[in-house]
């Protein structure tokens, strides 16, 4: 990562933790899901998604590869007309010779990106919202160069007992304005239950996954709860796990 990718990454993350002090409102949530759904925040309110913590295993033919996701951050900033604006990274540190004592090899931030997410449309029952999210992907992991594209359409559907939030899109990879520059196709869909005796804990589950031109899929699983908690504070745990040897449990 060069020093002005550097510089730009920490200018997010250092908004993103202003904006948590001065917004007006303050609402903290957990979400470990790849995809996301067809809302948005009120106008000057920010929500921050803090992942604390998260383990990420890559199968080899050789020595494994394995992640610690230490934080994952994304900052959502209302704006008028049903739109946000969407900042988020994840911080990693890399061991990619895992053969059973945990050795840092690496440090990166990945998946760095800025988005523009609005709701043109807001159905009810069996009529879903409808958003989209379009934005930039920042080549902040080692080895990448050039900025992606990315942009999904979302649909949302708020039922009596259940919620479900289907993501398409795509993108580019490896560079937006390069020669070289490779289709990347993106979906997921996400299952929330809210159980009938506690209201308050919800069952979720995700099924999402990215295809680049010419490469394997890389497809997850991805399966928890969610705790609604005093103070506004939305807490959950999942596990996950690859669907074929390309993809990461």
């Amino acid at each position: 990562m060069d020093k002005v990718n550097e510089k730009i990454l920490w200018f997010i993350i250092l908004l993103c933790a202003l904006a948590g002090f001065v917004a007006p409102k303050i609402v903290l949530a957990l979400r470990p899901f790849v995809t996301t759904d067809a809302d948005v925040v009120g106008p000057n309110i920010a929500e921050i998604e803090l992942g604390i913590f998260g383990l990420h295993e890559q199968k080899h033919p050789g020595p494994d590869e394995f992640v610690l996701v230490v934080p994952g951050i994304r900052f959502n900033y209302g704006l008028p007309w049903d739109s946000e604006i969407v900042l988020e990274t994840v911080g990693e540190l890399i061991d990619s010779e895992y053969v059973g004592t945990l050795g840092i090899k690496e440090k990166q931030f990945a998946d760095t990106a800025a988005f523009y997410k609005k709701v043109w449309w807001r159905g009810g029952g069996s009529i879903p919202n409808f958003a989209t999210e379009t934005g930039f992907v920042f080549p902040t992991e080692k080895g990448t160069s050039g900025l992606n594209f990315e942009g999904t359409g979302i649909f949302s559907w708020y039922l009596e007992k259940l919620t479900c939030h289907l993501t398409l899109g795509g993108g580019t990879e490896k560079g937006a304005f390069e020669h070289n520059a490779r289709g990347l196709f993106i979906y997921g869909i996400i299952l929330d239950v809210p159980l009938p005796q506690y209201k308050r804990l919800h069952f979720v589950s995700e099924y999402s996954g990215e295809k680049v031109e010419s490469a394997i899929l890389d497809h997850q699983l991805l399966g928890g709860v969610v705790w609604e908690g005093p103070l506004n504070i939305d807490y959950d745990i999942a596990g996950f796990t690859g669907l074929n040897n390309e993809s990461v449990d």
